[in-house]
């Protein structure tokens, strides 16, 4: 009994060597991605961070428009007023001088009603008037009526004139003052628009850098939660490594012409360089290496001689059997790499 303990006590502890030796064997190709999804996110973080700086200047410069469009506001209302009163004072005016035509048409019409009497009458005699009158005060009444009636006619007259020139002339003053209104407040109405909008246009400015900033904050997120997912396949690979017999999934043994000594594989190895999400989710990136799952299961780390460290996280139809696929940052390295054969190291 205390030999077969010390057997399973050894191999326990070699089960947990080999997942502690694994463990501490990151895989650089995983390492590779979470650290360039996490430079990413902090790029994003960044570009956050300058996207607040403009978003204060435009929040600034929309306070400096509000008030300039405030005070124009203000102003065209005083200038509606102004013009308001200016027509009210025009109106009576109007009225006035209406009113004083009406007085001098009725002024002239009446000496001229006394004008035409007098010529079909004759030139009046003061003697005449004298003898036809009962008494000399009467004779004195009547002439002194005839003068008064004319003269007051001619002042009349002479008034509604006067009366009318003073009106015509505060008329041409009101319609000059109404002008110059008119032009102020055409000024002030077109310097309202450009306000309204240019502050229109700055508050669709920063909608735009609230709806960048809120993309980036969902693009940080899902960097992190990738690299996090990668971080725990990389763990679970190593663990299910340590304590696999072999390098092919449960109950699928690899091919054996394709292993040639131990952990290590040969294979022809090609190149691509296009963008995009891998087959395990994660996007593709430097390290990311396609591969056939009933060769090489997703999540397996290796060492590609001539490329580095590498994980199985994508598949591609292209690959097929002892195959994969590396990824590069541009076509034209993609195709320096070329298609070559390569005995890599499983881990």
């Amino acid at each position: 009994m205390p030999a077969v303990l010390t057997m399973r006590r050894a191999r326990l502890l070699g089960f947990v060597a080999g997942v502690l030796a694994v463990a501490v064997a990151v895989p650089a190709a995983v390492a590779d991605t979470s650290g360039s999804l996490s430079s990413r996110a902090q790029q994003l973080r960044e570009e956050n961070g300058a996207l607040a700086a403009r978003s204060s200047g435009a929040a600034l410069t929309l306070y400096g428009l509000d008030s300039r469009l405030a005070r124009v506001q203000s102003e065209l209302a005083s200038l509606r007023a102004q013009q308001a009163e200016l027509a009210k004072k025009r109106a009576e005016v109007h009225k006035r001088v209406e009113i004083t035509r009406r007085v001098l048409r009725y002024a002239e019409t009446t000496l001229g009603t006394r004008l035409r009497a007098l010529y079909q009458q004759g030139e009046v005699d003061p003697l005449e008037v004298l003898l036809g009158s009962a008494s000399l005060d009467a004779a004195l009444t009547s002439i002194d009526n005839l003068k008064l009636a004319a003269s007051q006619d001619q002042h009349l007259m002479a008034e509604a004139r006067a009366a009318r020139r003073q009106l015509e002339g505060l008329t041409r003053s009101l319609a000059e003052r109404d002008a110059r209104l008119q032009r102020v407040t055409d000024s002030a109405r077109a310097t309202e628009s450009s306000l309204a909008s240019a502050r229109a246009a700055r508050i669709a400015y920063l909608s735009e850098l609230a709806a960048q900033a809120q993309l980036n904050r969902a693009q940080i997120s899902s960097l992190e939660s990738q690299a996090q997912a990668m971080q725990a396949q990389a763990q679970a690979a190593a663990v299910r490594e340590a304590g696999s017999p072999s390098v092919g999934t449960i109950g699928v043994p690899p091919e054996p012409v394709l292993v040639t000594s131990g952990r290590t594989m040969t294979v022809v190895a090609t190149g691509y360089a296009m963008r995009g999400r891998t087959a395990t989710g994660a996007p593709a990136g430097w390290g990311v290496v396609a591969v056939d799952p009933s060769v090489i299961p997703l999540g397996t780390s290796m060492t590609i001689p001539g490329y580095g460290s590498g994980v199985a996280a994508d598949t591609g139809g292209g690959v097929r059997g002892a195959m994969i696929d590396l990824w590069f940052p541009s076509t034209a390295q993609a195709a320096a790499w070329g298609r070559r054969t390569v005995t890599i190291t499983l881990h």
